[in-house]
């Protein structure tokens, strides 16, 4: 394994120390910082940006040869870390505990070291990563704040109160699709100068609100998420297979949604989101693709197909089905050329 130590005393060290460690330069456009992997550790590039408010964007985007550490000593500024695995995978662990915490695709994590540890990254070798992070100075998020910390949400109160680092934090999900939608937005963005610098602001001040959101409600007691998650996708996918291999024997949307393990209702927000479409919308698009090979491929007759794709009336079956094709299903005995 590499091991690169870094001494940061500002967010703005970041890529600079980073350059350094690798022994190539740097450079810095509008006050982001970037440095490309050089060619005999690996490939990609390592970008940062901070802002007055004290919230710090990361994109680390990089294939490394070796499994590759990089080793954060403290450094006096106890920051909170939002860290995003957009691609691949990224461990964290700190200082003072050998555990190493993996955060994959889909997930995130917020870390907040206490003021003795130092906290350490590792990122495995030839497996393509994309990690975004947001690194909040909370001593400079609390100044710019126009209200007393005590009046917000009890929830994020442990989150930005203990600027001395007096407790360990450390909580990992899943973040959301209007996350992912973001950090895609900032990875393909294209814009220059002040333009992208105020664009990088926007979406970063954006992004640690819709994170304080799902903080909040990873907190509730029972799952009462309401939020869809980007790792939900795989869940509508898993939800899409279980309907076509039970079609015949499907059982009502929330029975669906228990089985693959989802609420009924982000079932339904995650279909419309993927398909455009209901759950019970999918479900009559499917039996009638599937009643039309059957009819003119498989030689089933109206009955057979009936039964088989778990409708219980053939009049309804019918009716939807000329709707759909414009013909009867009774027209259609093994008729290829359709």
């Amino acid at each position: 394994m590499k091991s690169y130590k870094l001494k940061i005393e500002q967010v703005d060290d970041f890529v600079p120390e980073i350059a350094g460690a690798f022994g190539v330069n740097f450079t810095n456009s509008f006050g982001e910082f970037a440095v490309t992997v050089p060619s005999h550790i690996g490939t990609g590039e390592i970008k940062g940006i901070n802002f007055p408010n004290g919230i710090g964007l990361h994109i680390i985007n990089c294939d490394m040869h070796d499994d590759t550490e990089f080793y954060f000593e403290n450094n006096g500024i106890n920051s909170l870390r939002f860290i995003y695995c957009m691609k691949g995978e990224i461990a964290h662990k700190f200082s003072s505990s050998e555990e190493e915490i993996a955060i994959r695709r889909a997930e995130h994590f917020i870390a907040a070291p206490t003021y003795e540890e130092d906290q350490i990254y590792i990122i495995k070798k030839d497996s393509p990563a994309v990690i975004c992070y947001l690194e909040i100075n909370k001593v400079k998020f609390q100044e710019q704040l126009s209200y007393d910390l005590n009046k917000i949400d009890a929830a994020y109160y442990p989150l930005f109160a203990d600027v001395n680092g007096l407790t360990q934090i450390t909580h990992k999900g899943y973040y959301s699709l209007q996350i992912s939608d973001i950090i895609d937005s900032i990875l393909n963005n294209e814009d220059q100068g002040l333009v992208r610098t105020n664009y990088l602001g926007a979406k970063a001040l954006e992004c640690t609100s819709l994170m304080l959101k799902l903080y909040r409600e990873d907190s509730l007691e029972g799952n009462k998420r309401t939020t869809l998650r980007l790792s939900d996708m795989d869940t509508v996918v898993a939800a899409v297979n279980y309907i076509e291999n039970n079609i015949s024997k499907l059982e009502t949307i929330p029975e669906i949604a228990e089985a693959v393990g989802i609420e009924a209702h982000r079932l339904q927000d995650g279909f419309k989101r993927n398909y455009g479409m209901t759950v019970n919308d999918y479900i009559k698009e499917y039996r009638l693709k599937r009643a039309l090979t059957m009819l003119t491929s498989e030689d089933k007759n109206v009955s057979e197909v009936v039964y088989a794709l778990g409708l219980s009336s053939r009049s309804y079956f019918s009716k939807i089905f000329k709707e759909k094709y414009g013909i009867p299903p009774s027209s259609l005995r093994k008729m290829p050329e359709l």
